[in-house]
């Protein structure tokens, strides 16, 4: 009988038979790259864990639920030239990850952040188009420049829209009520967050929609600084 061991590989060899006996232990860059999660935990089929880098080269096999580490980076502070002018700190964004909810019309990946990143208003110039806000607007330029320059490719940067998480239109992955809820970094509580969609276009201010705390749907002030930004991001899928 001969027994020979390598990466946790037994071949017992008698005669002409061979019984082979594997761990099932991924190589360690493969194990970096994915690994598997539990979807219990996350209330969704995730099936892997991709580093930003094997992302990008196995988009084919992609699957919603999936996630995507990625690097920490910081956003510059940012002043708005307005009327009402919104402060933006400095924003030091920590090392998170991104999790694949759906694609857009262009068959493109549509990312969100799994935390709450930060609080802040969307809007101090009652502008009711959440692209025109100055939160759509810091998004769309000054913190998607920063996620570009921290490697992050993504195209466009805004929030996940009412539709898009409530309803029965949502996308599936927010159909389950777990996966509406999100935290931030310490995790000791859940936050409500801001959607991209205007509550009332007939009220002389601007609401826009929320997501709750215990994932309900919501709405507040525009200017409500209390309420966190959760961005969401569309990498594309070529």
């Amino acid at each position: 009988m001969n027994i020979n061991i390598k990466n946790c590989e037994v071949n017992i060899i008698t005669g002409t038979d061979t019984l082979k006996i594997n761990s099932g232990t991924q190589p360690a860059a493969e194990a970096e790259n994915a690994k598997a999660t539990n979807p219990e935990e996350s209330g969704f089929i995730s099936e892997m864990t991709y580093s930003m880098a094997a992302f990008m080269a196995n988009r084919d096999k992609v699957k919603i639920g999936d996630r995507v580490k990625l690097p920490a980076f910081t956003v510059p502070a940012v002043k708005t030239d307005d009327d009402e002018a919104m402060q933006f700190d400095e924003q030091n964004i920590k090392a998170d990850e991104a999790i694949v909810i759906g694609k857009d019309g262009n068959g493109d990946f549509i990312l969100i952040f799994d935390h709450c990143l930060f609080e802040g208003a969307i809007d101090l110039n009652n502008e009711k188009c959440f692209e025109k806000t100055q939160l759509g607007l810091y998004l769309q330029w000054d913190f998607l420049s920063a996620m570009n320059s921290a490697g992050i490719p993504a195209k466009s940067c805004g929030l996940i829209s009412k539709d898009d998480m409530f309803g029965g239109n949502a996308l599936e992955y927010f159909k389950t009520g777990r996966n509406r809820i999100a935290f931030d970094f310490d995790e000791d509580c859940s936050h409500y967050y801001w959607l991209s969609t205007l509550y009332d276009d007939i009220a002389s201010s601007a609401y826009f929609c929320v997501a709750s705390g215990d994932g309900y749907s919501g709405y507040y002030g525009a200017s409500l600084a209390g309420n966190y930004v959760r961005p969401r991001f569309v990498i594309s899928a070529i």
